[in-house]
């Protein structure tokens, strides 16, 4: 779900859009809905046919659905190029696809994200462009520069996931945040330099017991296509967050600068497991659709306001390098070597508030210190 370049706002009223589908019943459907917002609305189900039979001279957007992403639809958005260099295309999601393409003829999606500021919070310089390599690269830095961390819940101050106050919070105020600010914030990074990016949503498997009932929903990652292959991103699971994009074309382990993991089908999605302890363990279990703005609140208001949310009852820090994995549960620091050396410490109240401010690199403020103490209360030693 990737948009062109934003240009000046369209009215919805007398929009020109052509939406290439594969299947008919779906094309009346939206075609319907988006007629009814007076937009001027044509589409076909026979995509292959379209740039003989419409010139995209007359059209404000070309929206291509999921069945179109890869080489297809990158053959077909060159055909139309070579008519109007100009046209914008929209690349989407059938239930998502009215609303897409209302937001963006209205140039309100994808939000805008000041790039420059946060490829200078990772350590970023240079240009960027859509590249494996500059995912990697990005995927790499963004969890060594930016902790995972959800003080705001325990402080009683919610977290707020819009775009604006993410980018306030974990960019300019140098704050970590947890995987929907992390995610939120990274997808939004990916659609600015021209990235596809779809959100997914996860159940948390890791730690809980066999025999465990599902739990929600309640963690975002990223599907990001490159070259027509499809890449699982995730740069906001904590002690555990990926350190490189996995391949999710392929069942076969993938090594990253830490552990090995794979992603198996699982159901309608897939099951990304953690070869650790000679056995592979489950992860999370990614749904297989994308998810929508909406859900996620839904998600966020969960994992910070119920109170069986674990994040309301213990200090979660991480941070994670190519060297090692940082964590802090309440007063309990551990640091994991990627060559096999583990370091454990328990530490006080002042040994909590020095590694959040050296090792997490957090602006420690005076009003964490009530926080901090209970957290040294609950470590058991």
């Amino acid at each position: 779900m990737n948009t062109a370049v934003k240009e000046d706002s369209i009215s919805l009223n007398g929009a020109r859009v052509l939406v290439l589908g594969r299947s008919e019943a779906v094309l009346e459907a939206v075609l319907g809905e988006l007629t009814a917002l007076g937009i001027d609305a044509q589409g076909t189900a026979e995509p292959e046919k379209a740039p003989e039979r419409y010139d995209a001279r007359n059209y404000d957007l070309i929206a291509l659905g999921r069945g179109l992403l890869g080489e297809a639809g990158q053959s077909l958005k060159a055909q139309f190029r070579e008519r109007n260099a100009d046209v914008r295309f929209l690349d989407t999601y059938a239930p998502f696809a009215v609303y897409e393409i209302a937001t963006a003829l209205e140039c309100s999606y994808p939000p805008n994200v000041d790039l420059e500021p946060y490829l200078a919070r990772i350590g970023r310089e240079g240009p960027v462009a859509p590249t494996l390599e500059t995912l990697k690269e990005l995927h790499e830095r963004h969890p060594d520069a930016i902790p995972f961390e959800a003080i705001d819940v325990l402080l009683e101050r919610g977290v707020n996931i819009a775009p604006d106050a993410v980018e306030d919070k974990l960019v300019h105020g140098r704050r970590g945040g947890y995987c929907f600010e992390h995610n939120g914030l990274f997808k939004r990074v990916l659609e600015a330099i021209g990235f596809h990016v779809e959100g997914l949503s996860a159940r948390v498997r890791w730690n809980a017991a066999p025999g465990t009932a599902p739990q929600p929903y309640s963690h975002m990652a990223l599907r990001v296509v490159v070259d027509n292959v499809p890449w699982l991103v995730d740069v906001g699971f904590g002690g555990c967050v990926l350190t490189t994009p996995l391949r999710m074309d392929t069942i076969e382990p993938q090594a990253t600068s830490h552990e090995t993991f794979r992603l198996i089908p699982f159901g309608p999605g897939m099951l990304l497991q953690m070869w650790i302890d000679e056995q592979w363990k489950p992860v999370y279990e990614l749904s297989g659709e994308p998810r929508l703005e909406g859900d996620y609140e839904v998600a966020n208001w969960y994992t910070a306001e119920h109170p069986d949310s674990h994040f309301r009852r213990n200090l979660m820090v991480a941070r994670t390098t190519t060297e090692a994995r940082y964590t802090l549960l309440n007063g309990r620091y551990t640091v994991r070597y990627s060559d096999g050396r583990t370091h454990r410490e328990v530490l006080e109240a002042d040994g909590i508030e020095r590694v959040l401010a050296d090792t997490f690199q957090l602006p420690v403020q005076p009003d964490w210190r009530p926080m901090i103490e209970r957290a040294a209360l609950l470590t058991e030693r």
